[in-house]
C-alpha cells in the first residue's frame, strides 16, 4: 500500500480511500475474459432513459459553454414535483458530493456527528475531511434504530446521518422509527436522510421525511439520478432542505460543479416515467427471483428495499469475490464496513441474475459446500 504524503492533513491521513466495484474492462483483462457482468455497483440495469440519453446528444454541440452554476431549469421541474422552493433546493455531482458540501458547511474540528456502523460509508469520509469526530451507533438486524441514535447525541453533536433504504445493507427505518428519532432529536442537529433509492422503498412503511421540513425541522434530504434513472455516469443528485441551511451549502459549493449534460439527462429523465416504471417492475421480479434461489441454495440474506441484496457468504466474503471474479460475475465485498462474512451483490438483468447464481452453486460444488 503507498503511504501518504507526510505533507497532508493530518485529519485525513486514516481515510481510506473508497474502493470502487471492479469495471468490466478491468477484470476481462486481469482474467483473460471476453463475458463479464458487473453486479457490483447497484447501477440501474436497464441503463439510462432513452429521453435523456437523446437529451444528451442534442446538448453536445453546447458543450463549450459553461453549465448553469444554478441548475435553474431542473430546479423549476423539481419544484414542481416536490412543492419546494428553488432556494431550498442544492445540487450536486452526485449525492455523495452533497455529504461533503453538508460536513464542509456545518462540522467544525472536534464536532460529532452520529452514524450508523454499517451506514453508507461517504459520511465517515466527509466527516473526517473536516476534522470532525464519528460517533458510531449500532445497527441491529443491519437497520437504523433510533434508540441506538438518539444515546449517541451530545451537545457537540452537529450531523446525524440515516441512509434510507441503507446501503450496504438494503434495510429501511419505517415511519415509526423515524418519528421516534425526529421527536427526541434537539435542535442543534441536522437530521440528513440519504434516500439515494428512494423510488424501490415500500410505500406502506417509508416516512416522508419531507414533512418535517415543512413543519420547520433541520433536516436535509438526499436523492440522486444514479440509481432508478440510469444516469450514474453522470454524477448529479440533489438535497431538499430550508432555505437557510441550502444557503450555507451553496455558499461551499463549486460554482459550476454540475456539468451541463448531466443536467439536461436529469431534466428529461424526470419525464420518462415509463422507463422507470419498468425499472422499479424489474427489480421487484429480481427481488422475488433472489429471495427464492439463495433459500433454494440455503443462504441468509437481508430482505433488501432497494437494488442489491446483502448475502451471508459460505466463506470469507472477500474470497468469494475474488473467486467470482474468475467466473467473469463481479460483486461487492463489505468488509470495509464491518461485514467480512457478506457480500452485496446488484440485482441485474433476468440472464445476469441467473448467470450470478449459476457461478455462485458451480463455486459452492468446487468448494465441496453443495
Amino acid at each position: 500500500m503507498v503511504e501518504i504524503s507526510p505533507l497532508a492533513r493530518t485529519a485525513i491521513t486514516n481515510i481510506i480511500p473508497y474502493e470502487p466495484g471492479k469495471p468490466i474492462f478491468e477484470v476481462q483483462r486481469e482474467y483473460g475474459l471476453t463475458d463479464v457482468i458487473k453486479l457490483a455497483s447497484n447501477e440501474n440495469p436497464l441503463g439510462p432513459s432513452p429521453k435523456a440519453m437523446k437529451a444528451v446528444r442534442e446538448a453536445l454541440p453546447e458543450v463549450h459553454r459553461y453549465p448553469d452554476g444554478g441548475g435553474y431549469y431542473l430546479k423549476q421541474k423539481l419544484c414542481d414535483r416536490l412543492q419546494v422552493l428553488p432556494s431550498q433546493l442544492v445540487i450536486g455531482n452526485g449525492s455523495a458530493e452533497i455529504c461533503e458540501l453538508i460536513t464542509e458547511a456545518f462540522v467544525g474540528e472536534g464536532d460529532e456527528a452520529v452514524i450508523g456502523k454499517q451506514a453508507f460509508f461517504k459520511y465517515r469520509v466527509a466527516v473526517q475531511i473536516m476534522n470532525g469526530v464519528i460517533v458510531w451507533a449500532d445497527m441491529p438486524d443491519f437497520t437504523h434504530n433510533a434508540e441506538k441514535m438518539l444515546s449517541r447525541v451530545t451537545n457537540r453533536t452537529k450531523l446525524l446521518f440515516v441512509a434510507n433504504p441503507n446501503n450496504p445493507t438494503g434495510t429501511l427505518m419505517g415511519r415509526d422509527q423515524v418519528k421516534l428519532l425526529m421527536d427526541g432529536l434537539p435542535g442543534h442537529v441536522i437530521a440528513v436522510f440519504d434516500e439515494a433509492y428512494y423510488d424501490y422503498r415500500n410505500r406502506e412503511v417509508f416516512p416522508e421525511t419531507i414533512e418535517y421540513l415543512r413543519q420547520d425541522r433541520n433536516v436535509i434530504i438526499l436523492r440522486t439520478f444514479s440509481k432508478s434513472y440510469g444516469l450514474a455516469g453522470l454524477r448529479i443528485g440533489y438535497a431538499i432542505t430550508s432555505e437557510q441551511i441550502a444557503r450555507a451549502l451553496n455558499g461551499v459549493r463549486e460554482a459550476f460543479n454540475v456539468n451541463s449534460l448531466a443536467q439536461v439527462a436529469a431534466l428529461a429523465a424526470l419525464d420518462d416515467e415509463d422507463f422507470l416504471r419498468e425499472g422499479i417492475r424489474m427489480n421487484e421480479e429480481g427481488k422475488r427471483y433472489y429471495y427464492r434461489e439463495l433459500e433454494r441454495i440455503g443462504l441468509e440474506y437481508v430482505p433488501t428495499e432497494a437494488n442489491f441484496v446483502l448475502i451471508e457468504a459460505p466463506i470469507p466474503g472477500r474470497e468469494l469475490f475474488h473467486e467470482l471474479l474468475k467466473k467473469g460475475v463481479v460483486v461487492r465485498p463489505v468488509d470495509g464496513y464491518g461485514l467480512p462474512n457478506h457480500v452485496r451483490v446488484s440485482i441485474g438483468l433476468p440472464d445476469e441474475n441467473h448467470r450470478f447464481f449459476t457461478a455462485l452453486e458451480e463455486l459452492l460444488i468446487e468448494l465441496g459446500l453443495r
